[in-house]
Parts: C-alpha cells; sequence; structure tokens
C-alpha cells in the first residue's frame, strides 16, 4: 500500500468516526473477496467509479480492519463499512465527511455543517438493500452472485450523494 493511501486511512481513524463489522452475509463475502484480489496483479484489483459532489474519481479498494477504503493517490477516499459509507475526503473538499450510527439516529459532519438524520431499517427487495433516512435512502445493489455491484447514499441537501459502483 503506497504513502498516499496510509495517509488517508490514517485521516479516518484520527477523525474519530464510529466505525461497525459489516453484518451481511454479501457485505463479508465481498470484503473477503477483495482480500483475495489483493494476491493478483494490480492490473486484476478492481477498479470502481465514485461521484461525489459532481465530481468524479477512479479508485481501487483496500482492507484495512472492518473497512473497505477505496482510493486513489490524488488524495480521493471513501471509506465502507459493509453497510454505510463511513467517511468522504478529498474530491475537492476541504474537510472530510464523518457519518457515525446505522440504524435510529446517524451524524453527518462535514466541516461547519452538522446534522443528525433518523434512518429506518434495511429492507431487502432483491437485488437492492435499501434503508431510508430523513436525508434520503441508501442503496446497495447486488449481482446474481451476491456482490456488491454500487453503493449510493445520500447525505443530505448541504453535503449532497455519493455512489460507488464496480468498473470491472
Amino acid at each position: 500500500m503506497n504513502l498516499k493511501v496510509i495517509s488517508v486511512v490514517l485521516c479516518f481513524v484520527l477523525s474519530g468516526c464510529t466505525f461497525s463489522v459489516p453484518q451481511a452475509e454479501s457485505a463479508l463475502r465481498w470484503a473477503k473477496s477483495l482480500k483475495k484480489d489483493k494476491d493478483n496483479s494490480s492490473d486484476e484489483q478492481p477498479i470502481w467509479l465514485a461521484s461525489f459532489d459532481e465530481r468524479g474519481a477512479v479508485l481501487r479498494p483496500y482492507t484495512t480492519g472492518e473497512l473497505v477504503v477505496f482510493a486513489n493517490s490524488d488524495g480521493d477516499a471513501v471509506s465502507f463499512d459493509g453497510w454505510i459509507v463511513r467517511s468522504i475526503t478529498g474530491f475537492g473538499l476541504s474537510k472530510p465527511v464523518s457519518i457515525s450510527g446505522r440504524e435510529g439516529v446517524r451524524s453527518v459532519v462535514s466541516g461547519e455543517v452538522a446534522f443528525t438524520t433518523t434512518c429506518g431499517t434495511w429492507v431487502w427487495r432483491p437485488p437492492v438493500w435499501r434503508q431510508r433516512c430523513d436525508q434520503g435512502s441508501s442503496d446497495i445493489l447486488l449481482d446474481d452472485e451476491g456482490n456488491i455491484q454500487t453503493i449510493s447514499m445520500s447525505l443530505g441537501k448541504k453535503i449532497g450523494f455519493v455512489t460507488l459502483r464496480v468498473a470491472n
């Protein structure tokens, strides 16, 4: 892992975000498959396309503890715990976005902008897991084999919407 990715991971850890272990069987299988892919050459490593606040980035996934961090060498990064995007950095942001909570009350903080939102439980409607919150919804789209293909999450009107989708 290069120095920039380590810096991004440290930024997430030092920002005080709370993280939790993914509970969906498909998320665990997906995270384990990423670890297996680490042994392959970097040309075979999956590429993900991310968009946030009308900016796009090409990211690669890295497993670290209970998270998958999608990152690139430009400093763009999104951390994901298997259910929720937990933090976003880069993408032209002056301060990282930090998200805590899963169901019930969720907190979102980015610089001067901070708010809480109420979120319901995750609902499975094949092939999508969906969670509705006061500030918008989150979706996790799976393929026929149960692998995550798209992750999307609303972060409220003031912060925006984040989407990650597998490109290859």
